[in-house]
């Protein structure tokens, strides 16, 4: 197997097609195309984004600042967020004044006023200058005024003005002091934050998901020789778990199987097809569920009587979400619901919390880019919105977990219980038991309950013939050659289908 072949195989192993990389290769350069746009345009560094000042005929640039009291900061009369920063030892005014102004400036002015009176021993005045600025100069005009200059400034110059001033000259409101408090604090604190905001919400997700199904504490009071319900193995499985996933879906391809309506045929070293073995369009056949029809027009073209590898993988990979897995998974949870297993469509209790968990991580997102681009360093207030994304994620993993059962639903998931017991029991089948026909009868429900192996091995010592709905290339003499072919090819398919569904649901 080539480099290329290999890879290609782990992709798909974690469910990564051409389609989805394309999608999601889209979506990280408009990603980094609003960051340059948002960083070109908007902010540079810990300044804030200020219009260059009204010019006149002669090129002469001036600015008059005027911080208040209570820290507010007014810039040619205009209220300006965001230049005033407060530190342990001094407050600083810092503001942007030229980023590349596009036309030589000869000379710029300007004058900030203090809110008290102040001296130069205690208040350090500085100009950035960069890419073509030539003299610069700041002083004291008076006790309360501060003039800062500069001369002969190129149409790609930096221009930055700061002033440092001593503690006591400003008040700040409660605002200003909750992000002075906030970003003293050092990175241990951050880091301790960042830890417990993900682990609160991993114990209030358990413990509502403990409320809503404090009545689903089951006892398994013995064996059920049977299905408790004559209800699909896929029904069966979202009733267990709340969820539909890859087992669902094996489940039922080896149910359409044994029900004859399809056939399985293993070619070795990976390969396989799939056939129908039922004449007429897959709409128009008579015994199918609504989500039975759906996957197996997923899996066969329209009018195709057989569906390889190559093909199942072709279905998978044409578009980057699935809408007929979406549609399968639906239709499983329409009919548990309408079944009355589930207080509400468990499809749409896992949607309302997968919103809340993407809403979370992008405002935590959104909070960690204006943090990295405006916050002040030493940047720790950073860890606090990654805790907020780990949050978000632990959200959107536990949401499969929040539907919750009804009354009648707990009746019957004992009853699976105890029909599961009966599956994994270790005694090898007898009687009645040992025949092969109550081996395939079980085995789709055995795997949507994860029992597969277990009610595999009962029947090991019992003389065993492959189904007439599986061919394979290679000899199926014994139930574990068999096993063996069989739950490794129907999970790859069901895996796969099972990654491509949108994910708007779950």
């Amino acid at each position: 197997m080539t480099t290329k072949e290999v890879l290609k195989v782990l992709l798909r192993q974690v469910g990564f097609y051409q389609k989805k990389a394309i999608y999601f290769g889209l979506a990280i350069a408009a990603g980094i195309g609003i960051y340059f746009l948002w960083h070109y345009y908007g902010t540079t560094g810990a300044a804030v984004s200020y219009n260059v000042p009204e010019l006149s005929a002669v090129t002469q640039g001036k600015m008059d600042i005027v911080i208040g009291k209570n820290g507010s900061v007014l810039v040619d009369g205009a209220k300006k967020g965001g230049v005033l920063k407060l530190y342990e030892k001094y407050d600083e005014l810092r503001i942007l004044v030229y980023d590349s102004p596009g036309q030589f400036i000869n000379f710029f002015q300007a004058t900030v006023h203090l809110p008290a009176d102040a001296t130069s021993d205690e208040t350090r005045q500085i100009v950035y200058a960069v890419h073509g600025v030539g003299a610069t100069e700041n002083y004291f005009e008076d006790s309360r005024t501060l003039i800062f200059t500069a001369r002969d400034i190129s149409p790609s110059a930096t221009l930055t003005i700061v002033a440092d001033m001593p503690k006591g000259l400003v008040t700040p409101g409660l605002w200003q002091k909750i992000e002075f408090s906030t970003r003293s604090l050092p990175i241990r604190i951050w880091l301790i934050i960042a830890i417990i905001l993900p682990l609160v919400t991993l114990i209030l997700m358990f413990v509502m998901i403990a409320k809503r199904r404090s009545t689903q504490l089951i006892q398994v009071k013995g064996f059920l020789g049977g299905p408790p319900e004559n209800i699909s193995p896929a029904l069966a499985g979202v009733l267990m778990d709340g969820a539909v996933g890859a087992r669902e879906i094996a489940a039922t391809l080896i149910d359409l199987a044994r029900r004859g309506y399809i056939f399985i045929v293993s070619k070795g070293q990976g390969q396989f097809s799939f056939g129908i073995r039922r004449t007429g369009e897959i709409e128009r056949m008579e015994g199918l569920s609504p989500f039975e029809k759906v996957l197996l027009q997923k899996i066969f073209l329209p009018r195709a009587i057989k569906s390889t590898v190559a093909d199942v993988e072709m279905r998978i990979g044409r578009h980057v979400f699935s809408r007929k897995i979406a549609q399968f998974y639906l239709e499983i949870y329409n009919q548990a619901t309408k079944s009355g297993f589930f207080v509400k469509n468990p499809a749409k209790v896992h949607l309302a919390w997968k919103y809340t968990g993407i809403i979370l991580f992008f405002l935590s997102f959104a909070g960690f880019l204006y943090g990295a681009l405006t916050g002040a360093d030493p940047r720790f207030g950073l860890i606090f919105w990654v805790g907020g994304m780990v949050a978000a994620v632990v959200i959107i993993r536990l949401s499969p977990f929040m539907p919750a059962r009804t009354n009648k639903g707990n009746e019957q998931v004992q009853e699976w219980l105890e029909f599961r017991e009966y599956l994994t029991d270790r005694r090898p089948a007898t009687g009645v038991e040992s025949m092969q026909g109550k081996f395939e009868e079980f085995l789709a429900y055995a795997i949507v309950l994860g029992a597969e192996v277990d009610w595999a091995k009962r029947f090991s010592q019992e003389p065993f013939s492959k189904p007439d709905w599986y061919e394979s290339t290679d000899r199926t003499v014994t139930l574990g050659s068999f096993a063996g072919q069989i739950f490794p090819l129907v999970g790859y398919v069901a895996q796969n289908l099972a990654r491509s569904h949108e994910p708007t649901v779950e």
